[in-house]
């Protein structure tokens, strides 16, 4: 139960290393509110005490269920309405989710705490489990640093800590790093008598402070510095994506992306790709608008490696038309197993399309030469028109 400004959380379920930070830190929120009066469980009231978006809260929230942590039991009241009832388990147990017993009578989204006597647990400052701009992950790494920090001889260490959670070294390392950008814990480097070595001590802080700087190096002789405050990391972090995200979009296209979505759309209306999809599909439609409005608005076009002028782009796109590209399409067919770029091979094979549609006079047109499959097959009936007629001279053809 709530202890006044303390949470009992058990140290078995911070020690599990099949158990992830986030379900830690919501196994931690949960603790939290039990014992309030009016208090109903929910997704939703689990929502308003962390940062985490709704995708997060649900994979720690299912996760809870799948190790037996958190039971999920429902039963129906005498006007017919659904009551869930939940209970946080101190040990992990059987799945339980979403099972029916009429036997449970209790309120509406109650929850208990279903424990021994076994006095194994770590008193945590409720005020951060339930603040909201602090996420479960942090939550959690909170919960087990701070009964890490209480075992006596315990070095405290990322890579120990690591050990008591399922996450992998990269996505550690990085709530790692939150976990002190949050204001909750202090590291403060010490040399140890050799060069670039050092010892390192932790502070965990019951309230988050960033004013302070997360990172503290102790000099041999005496004096001290600091990386920077928080707040400067975060500003200096909120500058460098701003300076990115500048470069990005100034590289990467002129137009903006509202604009080119209007390009598109107006592409696909000239060509009524609705039409379009009952006949070919969706993604050969998709892929054939892409390559029409790389042929109209790209800066450059490149055609098997050749950059296309722009006299010779405006002559090939006036002949893009709804007729024009469903010839193209009934002559086309395309393998995307084999493909890897099919917009840009679509891209190819449309524009050399119409640019032979450009060429031709309707009036004048030179008879278009025979493939080698219909002159082979011409030969061979040559040939056995020949056989028959020597067949019949010699009296020997019969019908």
């Amino acid at each position: 139960m709530s202890a006044t400004g303390y949470t009992t959380i058990y140290n078995e379920v911070l020690r599990d290393s099949t158990l992830s930070l986030d379900a830690k830190g919501l196994f931690a929120v949960i603790k939290s509110f039990i014992g309030l009066p009016d208090f109903s469980l929910s997704k939703r009231r689990l929502g308003y005490a962390c940062s985490d978006s709704g995708y997060l809260l649900n994979a720690a929230w299912k996760e809870l269920k799948q190790k037996g942590y958190l039971q999920h039991y429902f039963s129906q009241s005498e006007n017919g309405a659904f009551c869930h009832v939940y209970n946080l388990m101190q040990h992990p147990s059987e799945p339980v989710d979403f099972v029916y017993s009429p036997a449970i009578d209790r309120p509406n989204g109650d929850v208990i705490c279903i424990s021994d006597a076994q006095r194994d647990y770590t008193n945590i400052s409720t005020s951060v489990l339930r603040d909201k701009s602090i996420s479960l992950a942090s939550k959690g790494l909170f919960a087990l640093v701070s009964h890490l920090m209480k075992i006596p001889g315990f070095v405290l260490r990322p890579e120990g800590i690591r050990s008591f959670c399922m996450e992998k070294i990269k996505h550690f390392s990085t709530l790692w790093k939150r976990f002190k950008i949050s204001g909750l814990l202090k590291q403060h480097r010490h040399p140890a008598g050799e060069e670039n070595r050092w010892t390192y001590e932790y502070e965990i802080c019951e309230t988050p402070d960033l004013e302070t700087p997360y990172l503290t190096n102790h000099h041999a002789d005496g004096s001290v510095s600091t990386i920077a405050t928080i707040g400067d990391f975060l500003e200096k972090l909120k500058k460098h994506v701003s300076h990115i995200r500048k470069n990005v979009s100034l590289k990467k296209k002129d137009k903006p992306r509202a604009v080119r979505r209007k390009e598109r759309r107006k592409i696909e209306r000239q060509l009524n790709a609705d039409a379009l999809r009952k006949r070919f599909g969706n993604d050969l439609t998709g892929t054939v608008v892409t390559a029409v409005c790389n042929i109209r608005h790209a800066d450059k076009l490149f055609i098997k490696g050749a950059e296309i002028a722009q006299e010779r782009r405006e002559t090939v796109a006036q002949m893009i038309s709804p007729e024009s590209v469903e010839r193209f399409l009934d002559s086309t067919t395309i393998d995307y197993d084999r493909i890897k770029n099919p917009a840009a091979y679509l891209q190819t094979a449309l524009f050399d399309f119409l640019e032979k549609q450009c060429g031709t006079d309707a009036d004048e047109a030179p008879d278009k030469p025979l493939a080698d499959w219909e002159q082979a097959w011409l030969a061979q009936k040559a040939e056995a028109r020949r056989r028959r007629e020597e067949a019949i001279a010699r009296g020997e053809y019969q019908d």
